[in-house]
């Protein structure tokens, strides 16, 4: 399990956290649900390590956690097979197919981002975060753009992977395909199911 304690965090003078204790399981695929503003992308990057509260202690969180940001940032002048090998090692570099077959862009390989539609560059991002590799996937808002039957294939996909997920979504055809999800409320507890 990973152990968030007492965390506080702020954003100048905007109060994010201020005595935020959460367990998150570490195997399946967990919703980080909630409105906006209420502290999931704050709470992500706090599990990635990019963020540090100035109070309180997260334990038991994997080494090397992959994190899909909420921008694609995405390089306009790499293909998307390059934006794939890069990441990858070298001597895994052929592997690039099979992530560009789990988020169905087969085929596109050779396209750099401006000819992509929003779905298949938010695809493109996630595929990146996937060949990044890690011991748990933190993914912020991975299906915006992205039509519900197709993020639903890519998500029991996901789940094959057996690596623990813990992503932002809104969509609420998905949330039944998860195995918990966690609700946050602007400066309440956050509440699990």
């Amino acid at each position: 399990m990973i152990t968030l304690s007492g965390i506080a965090y702020a954003y100048g003078e905007k109060i994010v956290f201020s005595d935020l204790n959460l367990t998150i399981p570490r195997t399946g695929i967990t919703v980080l649900s909630g409105p906006s503003g209420c502290g999931k992308t704050t709470l992500l990057r706090l599990l990635a390590g990019l963020a540090a509260p100035a109070r309180g202690e997260i334990s038991g969180m994997p080494r090397h956690p992959a994190l899909l940001f909420q921008e694609n940032r995405l390089l306009p002048w790499r293909t998307v097979r390059q934006h794939l090998t890069d990441v990858l090692p070298r001597t895994r570099r052929g592997e690039a197919d099979t992530f560009l077959r789990l988020i169905e862009l087969e085929g596109e390989g050779a396209l750099h981002p401006p000819a992509l539609s929003g779905g298949m560059a938010r695809r493109l991002a996630l595929a990146r975060a996937l060949a990044l590799g890690g011991d748990m996937l933190l993914l912020d808002e991975p299906f915006p753009g992205v039509d519900a039957a197709r993020a639903k294939r890519i998500l029991l996909r996901l789940r094959e992977l057996d690596t623990p997920v813990l992503l932002v979504c809104h969509e609420e055809g998905l949330l039944s395909q998860c195995d918990r999800i966690i609700t946050l409320h602007q400066r309440e507890w956050p509440s699990q199911r």
